[in-house]
């Protein structure tokens, strides 16, 4: 059973995580629609909330000490790191910088979203 602040702690969570999904989709959409004209300061933005992510999921790992799924999967992020890292080092190169989005950096983040939304929304959805 999980404390009142770990409940607000988790949904919060899942909360920011949906927020930059939709952020990465905004920003992929933003390669072809002209009118999308901050896709790269929203790209800044997901880049720059890696660290709180990586930081609620050093706590999940003490919220639920004995769940090997979310262990692999809290593991599983340091891919997601490695692609931030390939897109700020083509971050001027925007045919790269996008092509390392579109293909590499977002599924990987959704494909991870994806694992880690499955485990924790049975203790958020009543």
């Amino acid at each position: 059973m999980l404390t009142e602040e770990q409940y607000v702690l988790l949904r919060e969570y899942c909360s920011a995580l949906n927020t930059v999904e939709e952020s990465f989709m905004y920003i992929v959409d933003s390669f072809t629609d002209l009118d999308k004209t901050d896709g790269d300061q929203l790209l800044f933005e997901v880049i720059d909330a890696f660290p709180q992510i990586e930081a609620v999921n050093e706590q999940l790992l003490n919220v639920f000490p004995h769940n090997d799924s979310i262990h692999h999967i809290v593991d599983i992020f340091e891919k997601v790191q490695e692609k931030a890292s390939l897109v700020e080092n083509k971050f001027k190169d925007a045919p790269i910088k996008q092509s390392i989005i579109s293909e590499q950096f977002y599924p990987v983040f959704a494909a991870w979203h994806r694992m880690i939304d499955r485990e924790l929304k049975p203790y958020i959805v009543s």
